[in-house]
């Protein structure tokens, strides 16, 4: 059997993410392993909204717990529970760790390659889109104007809809259709929880093409570690 080399992907909801794994594995080198960790794992959505409540001014990310429902949390008070995963990621022997989630984190400390999307994904967009303004769709409205800041630091303007990943496939189009004749260089699916298919249905409904957080991380592990 071919040596298997493990990369943790940790998620800031509870892990198994099996709406997103299946996206990400598809594009991960043969010779790849997937181990899944939560940070909230073990963690009732009632303890996630009391203890993980975002202050104001705190980044507000959204989740998904195991049963499907959306959780939404301080970004802030959630860093402790992700590093505490990375440390067990190491520990179990894992090469790289991939953050399963677009928003923005502070320095963690790691000894193997830790990826965070974010940085992945504004400087693929900026780099595509050549001066141009881009499309960018979040789960929350609540996260539009800290998305329109990080884009900004990352030298991209743009043009902000949203729609949540873990309320289905409908809003998603919805949100996509009212960028349809804009003057966009294409569309960014800003958060971890976009599908696959949900790139396809926004490519359609929007006439924009979609850069897709999930693959292109996957993509780039792969080149890295494949």
């Amino acid at each position: 059997m071919a040596h298997h080399t493990r990369i943790a992907g940790i998620t800031v909801g509870q892990s198994p993410r099996t709406d997103m794994t299946c996206d990400l594995v598809q594009r991960l080198a043969d010779n790849l392993e997937l181990v899944e960790y939560g940070a909230l794992d073990g963690m009732t959505l009632e303890q996630v909204e009391s203890e993980l409540r975002p202050e104001p001014g705190e980044e507000v990310l959204v989740s998904r717990m195991n049963d499907g429902r959306q959780a939404t949390f301080s970004g802030d008070k959630v860093v402790p529970l992700v590093q505490a995963k990375i440390d067990q990621a190491e520990a179990d022997g894992c090469r790289a760790i991939i953050v399963l989630c677009t928003g923005s984190f502070p320095e963690l400390r790691h000894t193997v390659p830790l990826i965070f999307p974010q940085p992945l994904l504004h400087s693929t967009a900026r780099a595509l889109a050549g001066g141009r303004r881009v499309a960018v769709m979040v789960p929350d409205p609540s996260q539009i104007e800290q998305a329109r800041e990080w884009w900004s630091m990352s030298g991209v303007e743009v043009d902000i809809v949203s729609a949540s990943p873990y309320q289905g496939i409908d809003g998603v189009t919805r949100a996509a259709t009212t960028l349809k004749g804009a003057d966009d260089a294409f569309l960014c699916l800003d958060c971890m929880g976009f599908t696959l298919a949900m790139r396809d249905a926004a490519r359609r409904a929007s006439g924009l093409d979609v850069l897709l957080p999930r693959t292109l991380v996957a993509s780039v592990v792969s080149e890295l570690l494949g």
